[in-house]
């Protein structure tokens, strides 16, 4: 089957470019999809910025922007916006969405007029992510296809030790102050001596980073996060109204990292509540939790250890085959 992915990032970037931190998860979707396609058998191209055309593990990566004549294929895979369909002509259309989008956005993204002529299917990364996205965002049907993060975090040794430290890895507009003052009530309150990360893109001038033992986590390639990360007691993560998968949780999960939320957005269907950490219902009881975590060693190593237990349940080669089936089963 010949399989188009079409994405118009104003990255550069090819299959080489997966270990790569400037890429989020949009642009590494694309990248395993295709990669597990071919795999699989399939003719595979990516159109996107890349500077040069090549090809890489079978999948055949070409500039959106020199494509002159439509390329004809089975099944054409845009991410976010349907007008990149205009680049294919293919006998079914999957719109991989990764936000959600309200009727207004939709108009002014000019998404109507290209649904009503490309009629793609809409794939959602969650139920939260399914529910949110309204009928008229999604009128030709919607499906739920869970993405999954890269082999690597799954492969990768985990240490058995006790970890101490705090991370919150998120990007700093999702939560991310009231994460920050959370710690420091917990800090005063509880005379903390662990550490906290964040992100980089927090702005820590206006918080007493000493006092409160609160750094930021560098910025960092694959590799290079992957043996950072597996070094933290726990991930905590409020959740936010725009998140409709959360890649770092499942990230922290894959390396036995426990997750304390409040399960805003998404993060509700990221964490097994008491199982692998804890799903909170409040402000308080998120605090709560997060020092009992802190404190207890068995409970820590009850979550971690059921977290090795259920590694590599999800891969990229797993969401690869349910959206080969669904084609299947939507012709």
């Amino acid at each position: 089957m010949k399989i188009v992915l079409i994405e118009n990032s104003t990255i550069d970037y090819n299959g080489y470019d997966k270990d790569n931190s400037i890429l989020r998860g949009a642009e590494l979707a694309l990248i395993h999809l295709s990669e597990c396609f071919a795999r699989n058998g399939h003719n595979v191209t990516v159109l996107n910025n890349c500077s040069s055309e090549i090809t890489i593990n079978n999948v055949a990566y070409k500039n959106i922007n020199r494509v002159i004549n439509k390329i004809n294929c089975n099944l054409a895979i845009a991410n976010a916006d349907a007008n990149l369909f205009k680049k294919v002509n293919s006998n079914k259309n999957f719109l991989f969405s990764h936000s959600i989008q309200n009727i207004e956005k939709f108009i002014r993204k000019k998404q109507f007029n290209a649904f009503m002529k490309y009629k793609p299917i809409v794939l959602c990364c969650s139920k939260y992510h399914y529910n949110k996205r309204s009928f008229f965002t999604s009128f030709f049907g919607k499906k739920i296809i869970t993405p999954s993060i890269d082999d690597e975090f799954y492969q990768t040794n985990i240490p058995n030790k006790i970890n101490r430290d705090v991370i919150f890895y998120s990007r700093a507009d999702r939560n991310g102050s009231l994460v920050i003052q959370i710690w420091k009530d917990l800090f005063d309150q509880h005379k903390l001596t662990q550490n906290f990360y964040v992100s980089t893109d927090f702005d820590l001038n206006k918080f007493d980073k000493k006092k409160y033992n609160i750094f930021k986590k560098d910025y960092l390639d694959k590799k290079k996060l992957i043996q950072f990360l597996k070094n933290f007691r726990m991930l905590i993560i409020p959740g936010h109204k725009g998140e409709t998968f959360c890649n770092v949780a499942e990230e922290a999960k894959a390396l036995g990292i426990p997750i304390v939320t409040l399960g805003y957005g998404a993060l509700s269907e990221r964490v097994k509540n008491n199982y692998n950490g804890f799903l909170c219902k409040d402000i308080d009881d998120f605090k709560i939790k997060i020092f009992e975590l802190l404190q207890n060693d068995l409970l820590y190593l009850k979550f971690k250890n059921n977290l090795i237990k259920d590694r590599g349940l999800n891969s990229w080669s797993d969401t690869a085959n349910n959206l080969i089936r669904f084609f299947d089963e939507s012709n």
